[in-house]
């Protein structure tokens, strides 16, 4: 059997992530949740000139504190 090792996220490259995307590293389908985030100040916005949309940097969405899953 093949074994897989996952690497920190730390170690990744710090990608920007458009609003969809974080909303799906984060186990989401919908972006709003990513939009929440900005709402509340949890994460910093990026924006790249030429371009209407809104980045968040990975490593900073990685980082957030996660909810602990009750039994």
């Amino acid at each position: 059997m093949e074994t897989f090792t996952i690497e920190p996220y730390h170690k990744m490259p710090n990608y920007f992530l458009t609003m969809s995307q974080t909303a799906r590293v984060l186990g989401n389908k919908d972006y709003r949740v990513a939009e929440k985030l900005i709402n509340k100040g949890l994460v910093k916005t990026y924006s790249i000139p030429g371009s209407k949309r809104i980045f968040l940097k990975y490593h900073e969405v990685m980082s957030l504190p996660q909810k602990e899953k009750r039994n």
